[in-house]
């Protein structure tokens, strides 16, 4: 492998990691905004008492049928979350290979 090729594979990588990583730090934010936003709505709910259940699990029950639709939002951030932590994680893998490819052919020169 010559040297342009490693150096375009190199740069390439450190581009992509660099993006996918910034990737992971918007999709953690918004998982966690939207955690954080539905406990605050279920914890002011609980404690307004929108939920008249007769002990704890059942006002939990009411809690998730209520608020579905957050419970929803927050699953697609998570979601969206794993997935950007898997192409970060993609993108780490291809950084060492480059590494390696570096490497060897430092050692074969």
């Amino acid at each position: 492998m010559d040297k342009a090729t490693l150096e375009k594979m190199a740069t390439t990588a450190f581009e992509n990691i660099k993006a996918n990583r910034a990737e992971l730090f918007t999709a953690t934010e918004k998982a966690l905004f939207h955690k954080v936003t539905l406990e605050t709505e279920e914890a002011s709910a609980m404690a307004g008492g929108q939920f008249d259940g007769k002990n704890a699990e059942t006002r939990k029950a009411q809690a998730r049928e209520f608020f579905n639709d957050k419970y929803m939002e927050l699953a697609t951030a998570e979601n969206g979350e794993r997935s950007a932590r898997y192409h970060y994680d993609l993108a780490q893998l291809d950084v060492e290979t480059v590494k390696t490819l570096l490497r060897i052919a430092e050692l074969t020169d």
